[in-house]
């Protein structure tokens, strides 16, 4: 994405970032929750993998279809000038990234980082080669320049399999049911409520600038956002592993405590740094990764770059509501600050633009982390 912002026109990369963030938008109403919801399970039962895995990964392999046809209705009624072609191949390339996600999910219930990582890290260090090659080299349209960006992700999907087998999970269609299914969405659904809720805050403000706004503020927008949310690299490993962990631990309110504790100190060590970084360096940080064409999303992440905080922090305490299986107080807050963001958008971003969509979600995230925190200090002391 970096090298496409590099290469396009603002406006073209803008239009890219929105049928992508389209897709995302799709792909996690159709998860309902299931991925967090088999991580979970996996690692309270891990005898039961196989079963759980094979459920949900046939439940993914059947959403495929109805997640097209309602895509497809929405960008053709919303956004008539985006070319088809371009269009099914990113959505597309989304399923099977959620489809890799679902792998990724049953190994790390198993405690299971190393594969998940190599399947993650090896076709990118392929594809990366293939697409700079082509952009530069053959100056690959950008249809061509997407279909290798998907082979990488089926790429990475073969892998994931691959690791998924040797880890004995075995996936069998018997397993899976309409019945079996439904059972799991009634517990599922709340979290994935609350995903859906949190997902649609991350990524509302993008839908709503490209309609009142345009695709080139899409674009500065984006670049200023990204590398925001790049910052949570620097602490999602700990998280990982960290829901699992909760989820196994989840019934002893003195070992979340002290692990809420642990991980409040590791996030703020870590984001408060990054914060200070990229707010001073941000002039440097956007003009050396994306050239001066996009000068105009320097201000955008020093205003983000204040959220960092709240960023880490809203995920630690998020992780361990969910992880201790209280997925509504999740799906509530995260839907308040839905509200929030999407009203104060449509208000503000009309007579302010992105400028005010960033200040909105740095109120957001911070309103997100004080709710979660407030919840998750009550939980843990009633005994």
């Amino acid at each position: 994405m970096l090298l496409l912002a590099r290469s396009l026109p603002t406006e073209t990369y803008g239009l890219v970032v929105t049928i992508f963030t389209l897709s995302m938008v799709f792909i996690i109403i159709f998860d309902f929750g299931l991925s967090a919801y088999m991580q979970r399970e996996i690692s309270i039962n891990p005898g039961t993998a196989s079963e759980i895995f094979s459920r949900i990964f046939s439940a993914g392999l059947l959403l495929f279809a109805v997640y097209i046809l309602f895509e497809t209705i929405y960008v053709k009624l919303f956004y008539p000038d985006i070319t088809f072609t371009l269009f099914i191949i990113i959505a597309s390339m989304i399923y099977c990234s959620f489809l890799v996600t679902l792998c990724n999910r049953a190994l790390s219930g198993l405690n299971n980082f190393r594969n998940p990582f190599t399947a993650f890290i090896v076709p990118r260090a392929l594809i990366i080669i293939l697409f700079i090659t082509g952009l530069f080299v053959f100056s690959f349209g950008l249809n061509l320049l997407m279909i290798i960006m998907f082979c990488g992700f089926l790429l990475n999907l073969f892998m994931v399999i691959l690791y998924i087998n040797s880890a004995n999970i075995k996936y069998s269609l018997s397993w899976f049911s309409f019945e079996s299914l439904w059972s799991i969405l009634k517990i599922s659904m709340p979290l994935g409520f609350a995903v859906i809720f949190n997902f649609l805050y991350d990524k509302i403000d993008i839908l709503l600038i490209s309609k009142l706004r345009g695709f080139d503020d899409v674009a500065y927008y984006n670049i200023g956002y990204s590398l925001f949310k790049t910052s949570a690299l620097s602490f999602s490993f700990l998280l990982v592993p960290g829901f699992t962990k909760v989820s196994a631990i989840g019934k002893n309110k003195e070992a979340v405590n002290v692990f809420f504790k642990d991980y409040t100190w590791m996030i703020l060590v870590i984001c408060i740094p990054i914060a200070i970084l990229m707010f001073m360096l941000s002039d440097f940080i956007v003009s050396t990764l994306y050239t001066e064409k996009f000068k105009n999303s320097v201000f955008i992440l020093k205003i983000l770059s204040t959220a960092v905080i709240a960023l880490g922090l809203n995920n630690l305490s998020g992780i361990i509501l969910n992880g201790m299986g209280y997925f509504k107080v999740v799906m509530y807050i995260t839907l308040y600050g839905l509200i929030l963001n999407v009203v104060l958008n449509i208000i503000f971003i009309p007579q302010y633009g992105i400028t005010a969509a960033a200040v909105l979600t740095v109120i957001t995230e911070y309103f997100i982390f004080i709710a979660e925190f407030y919840y998750l200090r009550k939980i843990l002391k009633t005994n």
